[in-house]
């Protein structure tokens, strides 16, 4: 899988699929999944916590580091599509509405 050849509603059928096989969607709520979201936006935060801002783009030189990025990227990820699942939110429908309110609210300079 990558960007260019997959859609969003192939990812979430991946992970619903994933998770499916696991048992994990039976006891899903709503609140676990925003709080599990929430935890893993914390450990993609962390990555950064104490690395100056001039140098963070050099985590990409550090082959361990980049990896915990993707996989942080990844979890958060993850659960927002699980989120989307479990409310039946079409992800690509709602950034396009949320785009057409933020191109109102902020004009084009």
């Amino acid at each position: 899988m990558n960007d260019e050849t997959v859609t969003v509603s192939e990812l979430k059928k991946h992970i619903q699929d994933f998770s499916d096989t696991r048992g994990w969607y039976k006891d899903q709520n709503a609140k676990d999944l925003v709080m599990a979201l929430t935890v893993e936006a914390a450990e993609l935060a962390e990555i950064f916590m104490w690395t100056h801002s001039d140098k963070v783009d050099e985590i990409r030189q550090d082959p361990k580091e980049f990896e915990h990025l993707r996989e942080e990227l990844a979890d958060v990820f993850w659960y927002l599509c699980r989120i989307c699942g479990h409310f039946e939110i079409d992800l690509a429908k709602a950034v396009e509405d949320k785009t057409v309110k933020n191109g109102e609210k902020y004009p084009a300079l």
